[in-house]
């Protein structure tokens, strides 16, 4: 085994609360795990696949150490300059209990990587994705049909829109932090008035990441 891979495996388990927590999602004995760490056995592929999916990462990423690291991730096309964002759909899955998880991949939108360095100011692409608005609610910050670029990365809540999940929904709203909570401002308040989410409801907030940038057809 590379030294590559037992590098990929002990930062997954880090970040996953240690060789234990890990062993413990992913069904993998502790001892077997150790093993692999010390390079004195070799991962079969079911237990790979068992340890990538506990992790949330993809199985290429952790044998190879190719991007995206996670399964919504973008993937990059050096030859062309081209990084392929994932689109994700406004439905949830309803067979895994992650909220992340429920996440459902449509396709991928091709973007320039210059574009993206030059909107973003670094070259962090990995946790990007587009969601397509459906709706009037965000008029005319938001309208019906634009892409919404969105960076998973920035998950804690700042003054800004945001993509997150609420109540078995993707909402796409913008967000005011107040005192006890939080408030979700529609931008077409007309005829869609604000709403609090208190600190004891935020358990049941899933954050999916920041908007970036949104584009659009000029009407």
């Amino acid at each position: 085994m590379t030294n590559q891979l037992q590098s990929r495996l002990k930062e997954i388990a880090k970040e996953n609360g240690g060789n234990r927590a890990l062993c413990e999602k992913s069904g993998i004995s502790e001892r077997t795990f150790a093993n692999w760490l010390a390079g004195s056995s070799e991962p079969k592929i079911i237990g790979i696949s068992a340890i990538a999916h506990a992790a949330g990462v993809t199985v290429d990423w952790l044998v190879n150490g190719s991007k995206p690291k996670k399964p919504l991730g973008t993937h990059l096309d050096e030859a062309f300059n081209m990084v392929h964002v994932p689109v994700i759909g406004r439905e949830l899955r309803v067979d895994v209990s992650n909220e992340a998880e429920r996440l459902v991949l449509q396709n991928h939108m091709p973007f320039s990587k210059t574009f993206l360095e030059e909107r973003l100011g670094h070259q962090q692409f990995d946790q990007l994705c587009l969601f397509r608005v459906q709706g009037d609610s965000m008029d005319p910050t938001l309208s019906h049909g634009d892409y919404l670029l969105v960076d998973r990365a920035q998950r804690r809540l700042h003054d800004g829109i945001y993509a997150f999940i609420f109540n078995d929904q993707i909402n796409i709203k913008r967000v005011i932090n107040i005192v006890g909570g939080v408030e979700i401002i529609s931008d077409n308040q007309a005829l869609y008035p604000p709403f609090h989410i208190t600190n004891v409801d935020m358990q049941r907030v899933y954050v999916i990441g920041r908007a970036l940038w949104v584009g659009k057809n000029i009407p």
